[in-house]
């Protein structure tokens, strides 16, 4: 049963909700600010189809022969690419999807900003489904509703980390010839209890409840990605990315969830068909980055790389090896940082608040010294003729 996966190992990707017959498996467990499964005796029927569907005790992908295969790219749809966090390839992929009369499956922020997986054939909620999210996602009962389009000869996109594209794989047991699976490249993730705080947090000193949320958004360039939160009284934060205290948890690797220190899914074993991410160090190795989003693709499978000839985007043969020098992740997982263990240790005593707070946000020096840098890096850039810098 799933009890032979430690809450170290699990990656909380739902496959075992998902596959088992009599619901007998919820996310109830608790440790640290994440939830994990767990299993009801009272109800179990003891028929190990959760554990045949965990992907940690499953059989990992592989690309096919000759793959993968990487290309830089963009969508030829301006304003879908500024609203998209990088160059709006997952937009024309599900785009094509809907006009194939098939379903797309992503996650989407609810009404309460709790990001959750959804499989819908409607525009607006692919609309949803584009940015960033850097928060677990709720799977829900998505697996079987992918199952159950998937049998009725409908096509289907799933869209997801690449532990819930592993998920998907073992829950579905054979592969679908009208499933195209798209990997993002993903740093590792913090909990919805994090972000719930944080937002919590954000609202009591903002004095309203939040109205909307951006974690990458592109109003002054895709690289100076700012963290941007609208408020009911019409007040507004807004941030880089890089110094947001949330982002900030995420992306020193305080905040990330415990299997993501140790990951089963890198090295293109996930199994999907396309892997999707920023094409970070494009401003270095890519004449054509015009500050507006670029995104790296690793095409793992003929029917990823098929179903991309057929999408609106203009896009570059690149090496690897480009985009694996830029995006560490896809290789390996995330170093523990040595301000982890305190920083939970701190949030069990006095609460998530107030470590975020104690540990994350940046102090006056530190909000000093990014000025400094900035104004540093636009004289810089003037004389050199580049323009504004880069974060």
């Amino acid at each position: 049963m799933i009890d032979k996966v430690s809450v170290q190992e699990c990656a909380i990707c739902g496959a075992c909700i998902n596959a088992c017959p009599v619901d007998a498996i919820s996310l109830d467990k608790v440790h640290l600010d994440f939830r994990y499964p767990q299993i009801n005796e009272d109800i179990c029927i003891h028929c190990n189809q959760c554990e045949k569907a965990c992907p940690i005790l499953g059989n990992k992908g592989k690309p096919d022969e000759g793959y993968p295969v990487a290309f830089a790219a963009k969508s030829e749809n301006d304003p879908m690419r500024m609203r998209s966090s990088s160059g709006g390839v997952f937009y024309e992929l599900a785009d094509q999807m809907l006009r194939d009369g098939g379903y797309v499956c992503g996650a989407v922020f609810d009404d309460e900003f709790h990001v959750k997986h959804i499989l819908s054939n409607a525009k607006e909620d692919i609309l949803r489904m584009m940015g960033s999210k850097y928060a677990q996602s709720d799977v829900g009962y998505c697996y079987r509703e992918v199952k159950d389009v998937l049998e009725k000869g409908c096509k289907v996109l799933f869209s997801g980390c690449p532990c819930q594209v592993a998920g998907l794989r073992t829950f579905l047991g054979k592969e679908y010839r009208n499933l195209l699976l798209v990997e993002l490249i993903c740093h590792g993730i913090p909990s919805d209890q994090m972000l719930q705080a944080y937002i919590r947090m954000q609202e009591k000193k903002y004095g309203a409840k939040l109205k909307r949320m951006e974690f990458r958004n592109k109003t002054k360039g895709w690289h100076n990605s700012a963290v941007r939160m609208e408020f009911e009284n019409h007040r507004i934060y807004s941030i880089p990315y890089t110094a947001d205290a949330y982002t900030i948890g995420f992306l020193r690797n305080i905040s990330l969830k415990s299997s993501c220190y140790d990951c089963h899914f890198r090295n293109f074993t996930a199994g999907s068909d396309i892997i999707l991410g920023d094409f970070w160090g494009a401003e270095v190795e890519l004449p054509e980055d015009d500050n507006k989003g670029m995104s790296a693709i690793l095409v793992e499978t003929g029917k990823g790389l098929r179903m991309l000839e057929r999408c609106h985007l203009t896009s570059l043969s690149v090496q690897i090896e480009t985009v694996t020098k830029y995006n560490r992740n896809l290789i390996q997982s995330a170093e523990v940082n040595q301000q982890r263990e305190p920083f939970y240790t701190f949030a069990e005593k006095n609460g998530l608040e107030a470590a975020i707070q104690n540990y994350l946000e940046e102090g006056y020096m530190q909000r000093l010294k990014r000025h400094v840098d900035y104004a540093l890096r636009c004289v810089w850039n003037a004389i050199r003729g580049k323009g504004k810098p880069l974060y």
